[in-house]
């Protein structure tokens, strides 16, 4: 962020200095043009473009403390908005460390390939008894994934603390996939053995 803050107040004082160069350009113009229309020569024309020119002169002499005022509170704001920005960003955990760019592509294939299963997803029964409960078809279980996957794909940093997220419910346990005429599985598990990019991690 900061280099960018740099950029910015270079941009801001070469336009200044751009603008008073200018200035001065255009007064000599005007000063020539003046000597080609009225017939006097350079000599006698001379004396009133000097003037001219410095007049402009005393104008920046006194007009860039002021620029440089600007710039500087510029660049002060900017800095503290850089400053907001990263700390809104760590409010809401996105770090400023590397994270891996494929994570959202990774997140759909996963989501994708639970949804093709046509299982079942639910949590083991605490206590007693097989089977799973609050299950729910793995198609309808993706589509709620789909919005805590998203999150998941700002604030994770790699693919593997992605899937362990994914992969468990708001309190820590873990989901579990039922196949027809199957016993249920360990979803992460699952994905190892049927998701080649799971399967690599």
């Amino acid at each position: 962020m900061f280099k960018w803050i740099c950029l910015v107040t270079a941009i801001i004082f070469l336009g200044a200095v751009g603008w008073m160069i200018n200035d001065v350009r255009q007064e000599i113009r005007r000063s020539i043009q003046e000597v080609h229309e009225t017939g006097l020569t350079i000599n006698e024309q001379l004396p009133p473009v000097v003037d001219k020119i410095r007049n402009s002169a005393d104008v920046i002499s006194e007009s860039l403390p002021e620029v440089v005022e600007r710039i500087k509170k510029s660049t002060e704001t900017l800095a503290e908005l850089a400053e907001d920005i990263r700390q809104l960003k760590e409010l809401v955990g996105v770090s400023n460390t590397a994270r891996d760019k494929s994570l959202v592509a990774y997140a759909d294939s996963v989501l994708d390939t639970i949804d093709a299963s046509k299982g079942s997803i639910g949590l083991k029964k605490t206590f007693g008894g097989s089977g799973l409960k609050n299950v729910l078809p793995a198609r309808e279980w993706v589509v709620g994934a789909r919005k805590e996957a998203l999150f998941l794909t700002v604030v994770a940093k790699s693919k593997q603390e992605l899937l362990t997220r994914l992969v468990e419910n708001k309190f820590g346990s873990h989901w579990y996939i039922q196949l027809e005429n199957q016993n249920p599985v360990d979803l992460i598990d699952w994905l190892k053995a049927n998701h080649v990019a799971t399967g690599e991690l």
